[in-house]
């Protein structure tokens, strides 16, 4: 009760500030930082610990393997593409069509490309990232079979339905990421 009440004799509490997150999350958010401002070639292990305030030897209670690292911060990029291939499709007018979709697909794929360019470059180095990852080959083959269900959508509408589902959305994937 006398807390609430303002006599002018106590200073004001300063603003606490949020705990910072566990270790693991902290080592996700500055590689993506680093990512963000200096590209795939702008990550070592050494760098993430530094950044993160930590030994370099630090990041390894977490993580198994500098891979391992690597691939839970592709998994959360490929969680991120999925999402936004949703938020875009979400846009479309009410009654859009299969192919609308599958154009929406594309240009949330390109602008998240685009705007994340050094965690696309990661997400799809395979040889640096642990391709055992759980989360990675949970996320990178659900971005993938997102696509696919939108190509079936689409040739169940008409649009190359003599062209094996698989393989056409293949083929768009890598069309896209070619742009």
């Amino acid at each position: 009760v006398y807390e609430s009440i303002d006599t002018g004799l106590m200073p004001p509490r300063p603003a606490r500030r949020p705990p910072p997150p566990p270790l693991a999350e902290r080592l996700v958010q500055v590689t993506e930082g680093l990512l963000a401002r200096e590209g795939i070639e702008g990550i070592t292990l050494r760098r993430i610990a530094r950044g993160a305030g930590v030994t370099h030897g630090a990041p390894l209670r977490h993580y198994r393997s500098y891979g391992t690292l690597l691939a839970e911060v592709a998994a959360r990029g490929f969680r991120s593409l999925s999402a936004a291939v949703d938020r875009e499709a979400g846009l479309l007018q009410p009654g859009a069509g299969p192919r609308a979709r599958l154009a929406a697909a594309a240009r949330a794929y390109l602008r998240s490309a685009v705007g994340n360019p050094g965690l696309f470059a990661l997400m799809f180095r395979p040889a640096i990232l642990d391709r055992d990852h759980e989360g990675f080959r949970r996320d990178a083959e659900e971005a993938f079979e997102q696509l696919v269900r939108l190509v079936r959508a689409a040739q169940d509408a008409g649009w190359n339905p003599d062209v094996e589902t698989r393989r056409l959305a293949g083929a768009l994937w890598s069309s896209v990421h070619g742009l």
